[in-house]
């Protein structure tokens, strides 16, 4: 199109993969840090010193740790404690990752005990595994991502 209704720009749009997928190792169909411990730890580790990923005991008060992180949204700590990684849009929760998370756990213990006790999910923003109830300030309304919420995801 030419003349005064031609476009000024043009604006080309490319959908990636998410970050999740960008990290799958090719022998796997999982994510690397779902079976690799000192990936999965230098991830986490990465969350904590540039997102405040904690608190270090989900089920301790954490009263210094909730106040830190409200200040940074502006918010009062019990607002800030309502937004947790159980309730975040980068929390996986899908069937297919919590496979990925019980076969890198290993055969030595009982992974699905462990996965439950923790409420563990895998961290897209991040790439780590990470426990629903601790949080960082990088949490995004309209989480968890479950086999429930692709599929309403696949409807629209």
């Amino acid at each position: 199109m030419t003349g005064l209704l031609a476009p000024a720009a043009e604006i080309s749009i490319e959908i990636k993969q998410s970050k999740a997928m960008d990290s799958m190792d090719d022998s796997e169909s999982c994510p690397v840090a779902t079976h690799n411990v000192e990936v999965n730890l230098k991830c986490r580790q990465k969350a904590i010193d540039k997102a405040m990923y904690g608190p270090m005991n989900p089920n301790e008060p954490n009263n210094d740790y909730w106040r830190k992180l409200a200040e940074g949204w502006r918010l009062s700590a019990s607002q800030a404690k309502k937004s947790t990684c159980g309730n975040c849009a980068a929390f996986i929760q899908t069937t297919k990752m919590l496979d990925c998370i019980d076969k890198g756990l290993g055969e030595d213990s009982d992974a699905w005990d462990v996965i439950e006790a923790g409420d563990l999910g895998y961290c897209e923003v991040w790439d780590f595994k990470c426990a629903a109830k601790r949080t960082c300030s990088a949490w995004i309304v309209g989480g968890p991502i479950t086999d429930e919420s692709e599929m309403k995801g696949d409807e629209s």
